[in-house]
């Protein structure tokens, strides 16, 4: 019997976070001291093939550092809006032939991927105690919210593996795709109504 190959599809969703800021990722120089990555309490244990990254910024006052967030953030790129952080999730997937020349969908696979990129402040012995503290409320409210994003993706992505099996040849990757699109409107809808996080502290200052 013939084995055939796996046929690859995929879909990227990417969504910015923290409301933007007025004035409108880099790694800047300088080697801060070592802060945590996204804690437990964020609640994305066993979620896998999650990359975090982080961009840098400085400044010794409020006013510095959110000047520095909007000179170096990334952008959105749906509208092209600075945000301060973005979260993004990739599902892919993939199912065989058969010897008739059709597809296996019974065998399909996805696999989920996420990355989260946040903003971390090099923290000196000139940054006032008042300050880092601000900072690490807001960063901590952060990547909640973040997680929030790449949690629910997580926890319903065999929607898609659903969607797929259920179909046909010619139509599993079209109802993945709209399994992928119920995803995003919840990513969507939690964002209006949070303002990107910042009624749940994700706001600077």
């Amino acid at each position: 019997m013939r084995r055939a190959a796996f046929l690859p599809f995929a879909c990227f969703l990417l969504f910015a976070c923290a409301p933007p800021a007025p004035e409108a990722g880099n790694n800047q120089a300088a080697s801060p001291p070592p802060q945590p990555a996204l804690a437990a309490e964020t609640s994305l244990e066993g979620v896998t093939n999650l990359d975090v990254q982080y961009y840098e910024v400085s400044g010794n006052s409020l006013f510095e550092i959110r000047r520095a967030l909007n000179r170096v953030r990334p952008r959105d790129p749906n509208d092209g809006l600075g945000v301060d952080a973005l979260s993004s999730w990739y599902i892919a997937w993939r199912w065989p032939g058969n010897a008739d020349g059709g597809c296996d969908l019974a065998r399909a696979e996805i696999r989920f991927s996420a990355r989260i990129r946040m903003p971390r402040l090099v923290e000196t012995a000139a940054t006032p105690a008042a300050v880092r503290q601000r900072w690490r409320a807001y960063a901590a409210a952060l990547q909640r919210h973040e997680a929030k994003h790449i949690r629910h993706a997580w926890d319903n992505r065999n929607l898609v593996l659903t969607a797929i099996r259920a179909s046909s040849c010619a139509n599993a990757s079209r109802d993945a795709q709209a399994a992928i699109a119920t995803l995003a409107r919840h990513d969507i809808d939690y964002d209006r109504q949070t303002r990107h996080g910042a009624t749940e502290g994700a706001h600077f200052p």
